[in-house]
Parts: C-alpha cells; structure tokens; sequence
C-alpha cells in the first residue's frame, strides 16, 4: 500500500481513491494572529467563576433592601467561602487560564469570608477572665415559651443557666388555626420561681434580672413604617404590642453603673407554611420586609442617643451576610469575639447552620466569655451565654 502525503507545490501525485492508495491530510495551519481557543473545561471553569462572581455581586448590592431578594438570602453563609474554595481547588485542571481564574477565585474568597460568619478570634485563643461581678446574661427564643410542655422542666432549664439576667423571646402563645399570636401571663409564675429576679414583660419579650431595673420602655417600631397603614398591627388583632414592640429596653444598676440591655426579635422574612404560588405569600414578604426594617431603624436610633454601655442580643432572624444585620455590626461588636466557636451557629438546635441569634456590645462595656447553649428540646433555637462586665466596675 502506498501512503501519500500532501506533497509540496508543482510536485506529481497519484490520483486520490487510486487502488492501494491512502491519503493523509496535514491539518490546517492555525492563523498566528488568531488568539489560541481555551480548553473546554477551562471555559467552564470560567464561566463558573464568573457566575459567582456576578451573583456576588448582586448580594452586595440587593441583600436587606429588597424583598424580592429575601429567598437568596436564606442559604447558610458558609456558602461564600465553600463556594470560591471549591472553584480555586479545580484551577489545576483550567490550564492555560489557570492563573487569571485563581486570582478571580482568591478575590470571592475575600469577599465570602467577610459575609460567611467566620470568628477568626477563636483561633487566637482570646482570653479576657471576667473580673468578680461580671455578669452572665442568658439570651434564647424560646419557641412559644414552654408551649404545653412541662413547665417545670422549662423553668429548671432556666435556673441551671445561673444567669444574672435573662433575655426571652416569643413569650406568647401561638394559634395555630387562626394563625395569629396569642398573648400569655406567666409573670406571677416567674417571680414564684426566681423570687430575687425583678420581670419586665412587653409583647412577646420577656427580660428578668437580678440587677435593680432603673428604666425600661419597649421601642415602638410602628413610627419607622414606609407604609403603617398596610403593614401596621392587623386590623382584626387584639396584641397590639406583639406587632409594634421587637425591641425591649431595660437599663439595669450595676455596680453604681448603668447597663443598658436591649431584648430583641425581629420578624420573620418569609412564612414557609404558605403557598408560594398565591399573593398572600408576596404579600406577607412585602410586609415583613417593611416590619423588618423599622424595628432595625428604631433599635439604631436609640442606640445613637443613648449614653450608657450596650448589650444587645436576642433572635435577629438575620445571618452575617445580611445587609442590616451588617450595618448593625459596624456600630457594636460582636460578642462571639470573646468565644471559641470558628463558625458560630444558633439554628435550628438539632444541626445547626445558621447564625440567627446574635449579641453585641459596645460603650465600656467588655465581654468575658460567650457561647452557644443547646435547648434540650423546648426551642428550635440554642441559647447564647455571654458574660460581660462594665469597665472601672468593682
């Protein structure tokens, strides 16, 4: 058999498909001037990179303004770091853009971990040993306080926390077929079991301490409201003060000092229970959005006009990747500082992913120790233990 190769100009050749004749064709020369077309499984990995990136973007720009945006907020913010991880693990393989995508990847990465939650501090191993008479606050969501369930076993769950002060949220009942909160009184109760606690009750918020209560006034949020008429209290509700109080202050006497402590819950973003497809579903986002972002305005107002040391904690219903929650931080520091917990997680209490329950500080106020409390099975929300003490105090 003869083989014939593409011969040089002018020079004599048999005829193609001649008996025992095979033809091989050079391939076609590659113009220099065209830039060289990459790998497929580079240009995946760029247009992977570049997906994240894009979505990146659009979270700084939308999260905490826009309801319509609520749903892509909800993924746990260990996603923002595992996401840019995994995509500078696979530049290896997207030679020859290796190293224009691990830059791409590198620059997510640092964006990510500003937004994933991260406690860099528990690397560090901060120790601050809190001085005699710090005090330790307990602050949980109790899920509809002890809801049916055996109130000694709730009460006994909140004696061993040996807490000075106690931040409780969702003090009120729930009906499931109205679908609509209920208000509760277990006042009287409480002052029988922790006799040396004074008890301030306001809507759904609950606060008890050891320390003298000089002041307390529950924050309305209803004013802060871009629409009250629509988003108010429900026309048909008879608790008022579930809608319009999520924060409740109360300043406490310390060592000749005043502590103020702030209980908070803000709303819900969306409700699960509800059909997606229907209005109702848009428009109760549409609502708690508003809600939100009053109760947030209102804590921050008085936060700017109060001069005495702050504590604020309680259910947020926000991760660190969330826009208010975020403008929040830059003002008060966050007291998982002071803990040992690399990603700290409150929810819900059987595996937790999320951090929706939160403390801060700020004033002359320093923190000792905080920590994460499981619930024993009366919440779906773990507790937060935080002890903290008022500088020059003692």
């Amino acid at each position: 058999m003869t083989l014939l190769i593409d011969p040089v100009p002018g020079a004599a050749t048999a005829a193609p498909g001649a008996p025992g004749v095979t033809t091989l064709t050079a391939p076609p020369r590659r113009d220099p001037n065209e830039p060289a077309r990459w790998p497929r499984r580079a240009r995946w990995l760029a247009a992977l990179t570049a997906a994240w990136a894009v979505f990146l973007t659009m979270f700084l720009l939308l999260t905490g303004e826009h309801w319509w945006w609520r749903p892509a907020e909800l993924m746990p913010p260990l996603v923002f770091v595992v996401v840019p991880l995994l995509l500078l693990s696979l530049t290896p393989l997207a030679r020859p853009a290796r190293g224009r995508l691990a830059v791409a990847a590198v620059c997510c990465l640092a964006v990510g971990f500003d937004l994933a939650g991260l406690n860099p501090s528990a690397l560090f191993g901060r120790v601050d040993p809190a001085p005699s008479g710090a005090v330790r606050v307990f602050s949980w969501n109790t899920e509809y306080w002890y809801d049916g369930a055996d109130p000694q076993h709730f009460h006994d769950y909140l004696a061993a926390q040996r807490a000075d002060v106690y931040l409780l949220q969702e003090y009120v009942g729930w009906d499931l077929a109205g679908h609509r909160p209920v208000p509760v009184d277990h006042v009287a109760e409480l002052r029988r079991h922790f006799p040396d606690y004074q008890v301030v009750a306001v809507g759904e918020l609950l606060t008890m301490s050891r320390y003298p209560i000089v002041a307390s006034r529950a924050l309305d949020g209803m004013p802060y409201l871009a629409d009250p008429t629509r988003h108010g209290v429900p026309a048909d509700s008879d608790f008022a003060d579930y809608y319009r109080h999520k924060v409740l202050r109360t300043d406490l006497r310390v060592d000749g000092q005043v502590l103020s402590v702030y209980n908070v819950h803000v709303p819900v973003q969306l409700d699960i229970s509800m059909d997606p497809t229907e209005s109702e579903f848009t428009a109760f986002m549409q609502a708690q959005q508003d809600r939100r972002q009053a109760h947030y305005r209102a804590l921050r107002a008085d936060l700017a006009s109060n001069p005495h040391g702050q504590l604020v904690a309680g259910d947020f219903n926000a991760t660190s990747a969330m826009g208010e929650l975020r403008e929040l931080a830059t003002r008060l520091t966050d007291a998982a500082v002071a803990g040992d917990q690399l990603y700290p997680v409150s929810w819900p209490d059987s595996a937790a992913w999320w951090r929706l329950d939160w403390a801060f500080f700020t004033g002359p106020v320093r923190c000792h120790e905080y920590r994460m409390v499981g619930s024993q099975g009366h919440s779906d929300h773990l507790g937060q233990q935080v002890t903290v003490s008022l500088a020059g105090a003692g």
